[in-house]
């Protein structure tokens, strides 16, 4: 099961691109999902075909994502600030939107802006 432990670890474990695309992983993406969702690689791109054609998550820059993580029931794609998580007994999609917390200064303005 996914649990906010574990998105705040893959954020953690993939805090930059690898040096080179070959380290993607990309294999295990095309393996777990191939039955349940329509993956394909053009113009240095991943794009999931299976989801809305207006959603920003569609079509991801290689060079963008950071990692693939294999897990019981969904595979992940992990970027900087986003993880896409594929469903590999369904067509489910779910995505993570990375949330960053308030800066000392930006809580120290919103103290004072209450009194």
């Amino acid at each position: 099961m996914i649990t906010p432990l574990v998105i705040k670890e893959l954020y953690k474990t993939y805090r930059r691109c690898p040096s080179c695309i070959d380290d993607l992983n990309l294999s295990l993406l095309f393996e777990q999902t191939a039955e349940h969702h329509e993956i394909t690689i053009e113009d240095n791109r991943l794009i999931i075909h299976n989801m809305n054609e207006h959603s920003p998550f569609r079509k991801l820059l290689l060079n963008r994502i950071h990692g693939i993580e294999n897990f019981e029931e969904e595979v992940a794609i992990v970027m900087q600030s986003s993880i896409i998580f594929l469903n590999k007994k369904d067509d489910g999609v779910n995505v993570n939107v990375k949330t960053s917390r308030p800066s000392f200064w930006q809580r120290l303005k919103l103290l004072f802006r209450k009194r």
